[in-house]
């Protein structure tokens, strides 16, 4: 393992739960790295809807206070673990982790750390992996997608709906959004699908059918649930597959076993962080491929909107108003020296 000299860092720190939570920037101890650890100096991390969630004690995850937030972060590697090896001190790296990211450095297992191309900035990192990694996890993963066939993705101004759409282009689909707000996205996912249609309860399923001659979509990917679900089986082709990610829009209906029957229909659920830990080298190969793409200028990664650490008032406002469509991150400032060196 890397040796290095301890110090106290910066971390934003949650002290209470509440619907509006205690937090405050804090000096915390420098983490301690493990053998399988990575530690990382963040220059930039994602806040999510998660995030508040978990900030409130609402998610499913609840941390013993106090704990620092955050999902995923992009930065400079300080220190490895003996039986780490694929990455080394200096990398630049994104990470993903449960909790720790909005820190002057974050402890991480190194198999949810990899290196980030040249041409990636630290803030387009931060708030790439989970989403992109839920994407091809739900299109590789869940449905097998094959190049040719016709992919459905719900909640189409999402950053999971945006890299579904992306990442089922690159693979040689043809691809179908659905968005409540049929304009927007056309607008902001023009580059990405091949058509947007309106996510309405009465009409998806026959929209999609004309769509695709009268087969329906091979795979459908559902970040939004509610009453939609039903429906988005009826818009599924024979042999189909329904991958649910999420329920956005509440519990998702009920769906009618006889419609699976009768056109052989598959439905699986997607917990992507489940891999993290059972499937480490699926994760690492996932992300290789990821960011290859990334570098080859197969994906276009929105920059998302930047807030300082003493804006997080600000930036928790732009995630609970959705008033960015690009993700939000906070720029962990890092001294010269980089905590550890």
């Amino acid at each position: 393992m890397t040796a290095s000299r301890r110090s106290d860092i910066a971390a934003l720190q949650v002290h209470r739960y509440n619907e509006t939570p205690i937090i405050a920037v804090d000096k915390i101890p420098s983490p301690t790295c493990g053998p399988h650890d990575v530690v990382v100096a963040p220059r930039a991390a994602a806040l999510h809807v998660a995030d508040l969630l978990m900030m409130k004690g609402e998610y499913q995850v609840r941390p013993e206070l106090p704990f620092v937030p955050g999902m995923e972060a992009a930065g400079l590697v300080i220190e490895v673990g003996d039986q780490v090896s694929h990455v080394a001190r200096g990398d630049r790296v994104l990470a993903m982790m449960t909790q720790g990211a909005i820190a002057g450095a974050a402890v991480v297992s190194g198999a949810q750390v990899t290196k980030i191309p040249d041409s990636m900035t630290y803030s387009a990192a931060a708030a790439f992996g989970i989403a992109y990694f839920t994407a091809y996890a739900a299109l590789h993963f869940r449905a097998g997608l094959r190049a040719g066939e016709t992919v459905l993705v719900t909640g189409a101004l999402g950053g999971v709906a945006r890299a579904v759409a992306q990442l089922a282009a690159a693979a040689g689909a043809t691809v179908l959004a659905a968005s409540r707000d049929p304009e927007e996205a056309r607008s902001e996912l023009r580059e990405h699908v091949d058509e947007v249609v309106d996510a309405d309860l009465d009409s998806i399923a026959e929209v999609v059918k004309r769509r695709t001659d009268g087969r329906g979509a091979d795979v459908v990917v559902d970040v939004v649930g509610g009453p939609l679900l039903g429906q988005l089986v009826r818009a599924t082709a024979w042999e189909g597959r329904v991958v649910i990610v999420g329920f956005a829009a509440g519990t998702p209906s009920p769906i009618k076993p006889g419609h699976l029957l009768v056109k052989n229909i598959s439905v699986s659920g997607l917990q992507s962080t489940d891999y993290w830990r059972r499937c480490p080298d699926r994760v690492q190969a996932a992300l290789g491929q990821l960011l290859s793409l990334v570098d080859a200028g197969a994906l276009s990664v929105p920059e998302p909107d930047e807030f300082r650490l003493d804006e997080i008032d600000l930036a928790m406002y732009a995630v609970r108003a959705s008033s960015s469509r690009r993700g939000v991150v906070i720029l962990i400032d890092q001294d010269e020296r980089s905590p550890g060196e």
